[in-house]
């Protein structure tokens, strides 16, 4: 098959529909599949519409176990600065580009106008959703703004971003401020502007996917993995449950009464610098950007191949654009031993004073 037999097959046969609104962004996907509909239409419930007057972007979504473009053609794309494992190859046309990811043969197509997503997407639809997500990325970084690898929350239009090295607990932290009463606004990916009187932060459809460490602390997510699990993981100590490689999707709307806002004003950012072998109380300090280089570093996030648009206005990521953003907010580290509830206390406190 070729990158115009798998589109020409796409778009025919394409016609399962759903339309997501994410904060006034109109997206309308349509795919081969009737379980992945229901999948997404069960994943997105809070974001689904049918009040559409247009669709400012439509994604396609082909199932299919065929082998899609013969193996010869693709190049290597190169792990990004201090990651060592290879996940894409890359093919590059006239018109545009397509990128397959190697663990699971999914194909993202991104070809003129054409947005598709082929291969076996039942079995992964996490990267159907992920990709969907990024079309809303790409529209909001299209003009101004920079991506930033971090979460944020909310109270009111008031929100806080947060940031750390992978493993620090940025999604846990989150999640800990829920149940304290406030509002996701995106994990793990997150949107900054300079509104002129303060920074606008905007996020993603993107639920947290949190480890079973984070399952069995929290009440409220007890649910979300099967009783041989939940057993399975209390049996084990704290070291191996924090490095434990499994993740669950943490549908935060039902656990913790809350809303999932998707923008806010960005009062406050905490970058996480703490560690759990520490056995002291974690302390959060208001700190300068410029005082801790290394960490600003945490929260840059080049758009890359996924999301061409910002791509070409941002190019690779810079810290100079970061820091810029920081200074118009109240920047604070959190150092330490880790304890989140009560740096989710403190944190709270700050934010809504």
């Amino acid at each position: 098959m070729n990158i115009e037999s798998c589109l020409e097959q796409a778009k025919a046969q394409c016609v399962e529909t759903l339309f997501l609104d994410f904060d006034g962004f109109i997206v309308k996907f349509n795919t081969n599949s009737f379980s992945l509909v229901q999948e997404l239409r069960d994943y997105y419930r809070h974001f689904l519409t049918d009040q559409v007057a247009r669709v400012d972007r439509l994604v396609l979504g082909l199932q299919t176990d065929a082998d899609l473009i013969p193996s010869e053609h693709w190049v290597v794309k190169q792990p990004d600065p201090g990651k060592s494992k290879i996940k894409e190859h890359l093919l590059f046309v006239d018109s545009g580009k397509v990128v397959r990811k190697v663990l699971t043969g999914v194909h993202l197509f991104f070809i003129g106008h054409d947005r598709i997503c082929a291969g076996p997407l039942e079995a992964n639809p996490n990267q159907v959703v992920n990709f969907i997500n990024n079309m809303h990325l790409d529209r909001m970084l299209e003009t101004e703004g920079q991506l930033f690898h971090a979460s944020g929350v909310c109270s009111g239009s008031v929100g806080l971003g947060m940031a750390g090295q992978s493993g620090k607990g940025k999604s846990t932290l989150a999640l800990r401020l829920l149940q304290q009463g406030l509002d996701l606004v995106s994990n793990d990916r997150l949107v900054v502007q300079d509104a002129g009187d303060g920074l606008h932060m905007l996020g993603i459809a993107k639920y947290p996917r949190v480890n079973p460490g984070t399952v069995i602390h929290q009440p409220e997510l007890i649910d979300i993995v099967s009783p041989e699990d939940l057993q399975r993981y209390q049996a084990m100590g704290r070291d191996e449950l924090w490095d434990l490689e499994e993740k669950y999707d943490a549908f935060v709307e039902p656990a913790f009464n809350c809303a999932f806002k998707l923008t806010a004003n960005m009062k406050m950012f905490v970058m996480l610098d703490w560690d759990r072998n520490l056995s002291k109380p974690p302390s959060l300090d208001r700190v300068a950007p410029g005082d801790h280089p290394k960490l600003v570093e945490t929260v840059m996030k080049s758009p890359g191949v996924m999301l061409p648009v910002a791509a070409e206005r941002i190019g690779d990521a810079t810290v100079g654009p970061y820091m810029e953003l920081l200074e118009k907010c109240e920047l604070y580290r959190l150092s330490g031993g880790v304890d989140f509830g009560q740096a989710a206390t403190e944190i709270k406190s700050l934010l809504i004073d």
